[in-house]
């Protein structure tokens, strides 16, 4: 499998060639110095800054939201989703959570990772996590893709579910396991 480390072995390519084939490293030392645990596909350093803090210069809950999700469309970025506009299909959030583990303070340098976990017809579940000498945070994120002008749920395109599964390829395990347990439950598992 290949990883991306978006930002952290910066590579100088032409606009053209960045927007056709996007920045791709193996598992460098950098994942382990921040204590980056094995299955995570992408990742993007940050320094936590000063307006992210609180008045005890620790970082503020919102802060953490921000990180997730500009991990989350430097990913989308990454898997080859259509940019943002009126007439594409885009993801909205329908559920978002974090569990928190340690604190971060003003200056730590971080590494912000992310995976799509779970493929729906729909609908994705994305994972998020925030690495200083180990796990700090880790949050996940339900998202559904519409149609922008009409706010209707859509399929996913089925060369971005190619993408997101040759990334994480586990996404497709849950999607199986869920159908098997909604069938033995008797609901289906589809989204």
């Amino acid at each position: 499998m290949q990883v991306e480390s978006a930002g952290l072995r910066p590579r100088r390519r032409s606009s053209s060639r960045r927007a056709q084939r996007p920045a791709r490293s193996a598992v460098t030392s950098d994942w382990a110095r921040f204590g980056v645990e094995p299955g995570w596909s992408f990742a993007i350093p940050h320094r936590v800054r000063w307006s992210e803090c609180d008045p005890f210069r620790h970082a503020g809950h919102r802060a953490y939201f921000e990180w997730f999700e500009e991990a989350r469309n430097r990913y989308l970025e990454a898997v080859g989703l259509a940019p943002l506009s009126p007439d594409t299909p885009g993801p909205v959030i329908a559920e978002t959570s974090i569990r928190y583990h340690r604190p971060l303070v003003y200056a730590d340098q971080i590494l912000v990772t992310a995976r799509t976990v779970r493929l729906g017809r729909t609908s994705f579940e994305m994972e998020y996590a925030v690495w200083h000498d180990g796990l700090c945070a880790l949050g996940r994120a339900a998202l559904i893709l519409v149609v922008n002008a009409t706010g209707e749920k859509t399929p996913l395109p089925p060369e971005l579910r190619k993408r997101i599964l040759a990334r994480d390829p586990a996404a497709g395990e849950a999607v199986i396991a869920g159908v098997v347990a909604a069938h033995e439950h008797g609901r289906s598992g589809w989204r």
